[in-house]
């Protein structure tokens, strides 16, 4: 069982030692604290805390609301190394928050090509691919899901 709740800023140090696991570095630009911290002040971003069931963050998102597209980019999620197995009860839990939270028909995302977990989990969880980019010599997938 696992629970999302908006972060606190104070949490935002603990998700910066997230993206600095071995297993995250591979497959994110990292944001470091003070980026995060920008974000966390931009009211279009919300940051999502990933609780396991003794209550512990495990994890965090990075949504963008798009209102002007009636979408939600969902920029990033990282999940703690010891906590694997999780990331795809918390989209579907993230999913669920998105509608509800956002009222948005659409969440898109975008993962380098080399991601073999990403580019196996979110077409099985119903995103499909829609174009593609480089991104400094590194190809870039885009995938939607209307919800």
């Amino acid at each position: 069982m696992i629970s999302l709740q908006r972060a606190t800023r104070e949490e935002l140090e603990k998700f910066d030692i997230l993206d600095r696991q071995e297993h995250a570095s591979r497959f994110i630009l990292r944001t470091g604290l003070k980026k995060h911290q920008q974000y966390f002040d931009d009211p279009n971003v919300t940051h999502l805390a990933i609780r396991n069931s003794h209550g512990e963050l495990c994890g965090y998102f990075i949504l963008v609301v798009e209102t002007e597209t009636n979408s939600v980019e969902f920029r990033r999620i990282i999940i703690a190394q010891d906590n694997l197995g999780v990331g795809q009860i918390a989209i579907k839990e993230m999913e669920a928050f998105c509608r509800r939270e956002f009222g948005v028909k659409r969440i898109w995302l975008d993962v380098f090509e080399d991601n073999a977990i990403g580019r196996h989990i979110y077409p099985k969880m119903g995103y499909q691919w829609f174009k593609e980019e480089l991104l400094e010599e590194r190809k870039l997938l885009f995938f939607e899901k209307e919800l």
